[in-house]
């Protein structure tokens, strides 16, 4: 099976087509999304529609929930409250309905999804540190846990007899192809395939993770796209104007 990797969308149409007509020029069995389809960006309409055509399994954000109401707006930082109230505003019944249904984790074959901790899912943790990634490979039943939240890629392989780590990859030339693969018994994989729609390492380009199950290969790839289009809609909408200028910076 070959999986397409996303997450961290944030209602970037620009970033999210780049990316998709990058994958049509190859062969993806099923995709993927760790949340946060919307917040942040302009088109958050279109983006969930292109998540559904793609039938993607997906896992609910904090994002989504904070447009729910099942998480409070002052959990969030002034810009990224802002965005959640104007992207409640702009969707309409049904799309809330198919946010409304999204699961906090979902597993698809050898696949895991969850936006933040798989220990604590419900808490949107930043997994950010080597425990934390530990505690979410032991509490996986999958040989891949794919997360997000962070914005930033990385890969952690868990050593399941040892109980330790492996391996932690998160140089963009340690990225561009991993082995992976064995048994959950043996080791095990948490995985930040970066961000799609806002970047936060540094590099503006839109990123995903590609997974090769029979070839027991994972890579991450960044993807240029129209950066000055996405800018230019959210000024249009009146959104902060932080959530434009970051896009430029990837940070």
């Amino acid at each position: 099976m070959r999986y397409a990797i996303l997450s961290d969308i944030h209602s970037n149409l620009e970033a999210l087509t780049a990316v998709l007509d990058e994958l049509t020029t190859q062969r993806i069995d099923r995709y993927l999304c760790v949340g946060d389809l919307i917040g942040y960006g302009a088109n958050p309409q279109e983006c969930l529609a292109r998540l559904q055509e793609l039938e993607a399994v997906t896992v609910a954000g904090n994002h989504e929930w904070g447009c729910l109401g099942k998480l409070t707006l002052q959990w969030f930082n002034d810009a990224a409250r802002q965005a959640i109230e104007w992207t409640r505003d702009h969707l309409g019944f049904t799309e809330l309905d198919y946010l409304r249904r999204l699961p906090l984790i979902a597993t698809e074959d050898s696949c895991t999804l969850v936006h933040g901790t798989l220990h604590h899912p419900e808490r949107f943790e930043y997994l950010m540190e080597v425990a934390q990634a530990a505690d979410s490979a032991k509490a996986c039943r999958t040989l891949y846990c794919f997360v997000g939240h962070t914005h930033v890629p990385f890969v952690f392989e868990y050593d399941t007899a040892r109980r330790g780590l492996r391996r932690l990859l998160s140089r963009p030339k340690e990225l561009e192809n991993v082995s992976v693969g064995g048994s959950p018994a043996e080791r095990r994989y948490v995985v930040n395939p970066g961000s799609v729609g806002q970047p936060r390492d540094g590099d503006p380009r839109a990123c995903y993770a590609l997974l090769d199950t029979d070839a027991q290969q994972l890579s991450v790839h960044r993807v240029p796209y129209d950066v000055q289009a996405a800018q230019r809609k959210i000024r249009e909408a009146e959104l902060p104007e932080l959530l434009a200028e970051r896009l430029a910076v990837g940070r």
